[in-house]
C-alpha cells in the first residue's frame, strides 16, 4: 500500500498544514485538504474565507505555515511554475485595464502554455463580447470586464482554475453560459474548478463537490 501512495499522480492542488490569521482572527489553523479534478463550490457565510482561501491557492496571500502545490508543484519552491498551473479570477475590477480585451488576451495568453485559443472565441462568444473587444478595458461597464476575465480564465488551460463570485454582475445570458461551463468542468478529471459562490451553480451543483467553510469551524 506504502508503494502505491508513492505511485500515486499528484492531485490538481493539495493543501497540507495551511494556517493563516487576520490580526483579530484565525482563518484557518493547520487545515488539509486534495482538491480532485472536476468543480468545487466553496460556500460559507460573509467572513467565513472564501475570497482568503482563493487567494492563498492563487499566492496572492501567503500563509502562516503550511504548503500549497498544483501538481505537485509546490508554490513556495517554484512560484513561476506553479502560477502557470493556477489561473486565478477574483473578484475586483480587471488588472491592466488600460489594455483592450483583444490586447488583455493576447498577454495573457503569453503567460499560460496551455492557453486554447479555441476556448477563447467560444467564450467571446458565449459571452457576446465582440462589439468590446477593441475598446479598453477601463470604458467598459463591469459585467463586461468581469466577462472578460472570466473567459480568459476558462480557456487559459491551467490544471487549476479558481473563480471568487463568477456570477456576480453578469446578466442572464452570460450567467446561463458560466453554468453551462461549470457543468463541463465538473465532468473533467484532469483539472480542478474551484468556484466561491453564493449563487447557485445550476445543473453543476449536484455533480459539485461541496466544500462548507463554516463545517471547518465546528
Amino acid at each position: 500500500m506504502k508503494d502505491d501512495a508513492q505511485h500515486r499522480p499528484a492531485p490538481p492542488l493539495r493543501v497540507q498544514g495551511l494556517s493563516f490569521r487576520y490580526a483579530q482572527r484565525h482563518v484557518f489553523a493547520d487545515w488539509s485538504h486534495d482538491f480532485s479534478g472536476g468543480l468545487t463550490w466553496i460556500r460559507g457565510s460573509n467572513g467565513s474565507g472564501k475570497s482568503t482561501l482563493l487567494k492563498l491557492l492563487a499566492g496572492a496571500l501567503a500563509p502562516l505555515t503550511g504548503s500549497i502545490a498544483a501538481l505537485g508543484i509546490d508554490i513556495q519552491s517554484q512560484p513561476l511554475a506553479y502560477r502557470r498551473q493556477v489561473f486565478w479570477c477574483g473578484p475586483g475590477p480587471v488588472v491592466f485595464d488600460h489594455l483592450t480585451p483583444t490586447e488583455y488576451f493576447g498577454f495573457m495568453a503569453s503567460l499560460y502554455p496551455q492557453h486554447d485559443a479555441q476556448a477563447l472565441a467560444q467564450h467571446v462568444e458565449g459571452f457576446a463580447l465582440a462589439p468590446f473587444v477593441h475598446s479598453p478595458l477601463a470604458t467598459l461597464s463591469t459585467g463586461t470586464q468581469r466577462k472578460v476575465w472570466i473567459a480568459m480564465a476558462l480557456s487559459a488551460g491551467t490544471s487549476v482554475t479558481l473563480l471568487d463570485e463568477p456570477l456576480n454582475a453578469l446578466d442572464a445570458a452570460s450567467a446561463a453560459h458560466l453554468r453551462s461551463c461549470l457543468a463541463q468542468a465538473a465532468q473533467n478529471p484532469d483539472r480542478a474548478c474551484l468556484v466561491a459562490s453564493h449563487e447557485d451553480l445550476g445543473a453543476a451543483t449536484a455533480q459539485a463537490h461541496l466544500l462548507d467553510l463554516e463545517l471547518l469551524r465546528k
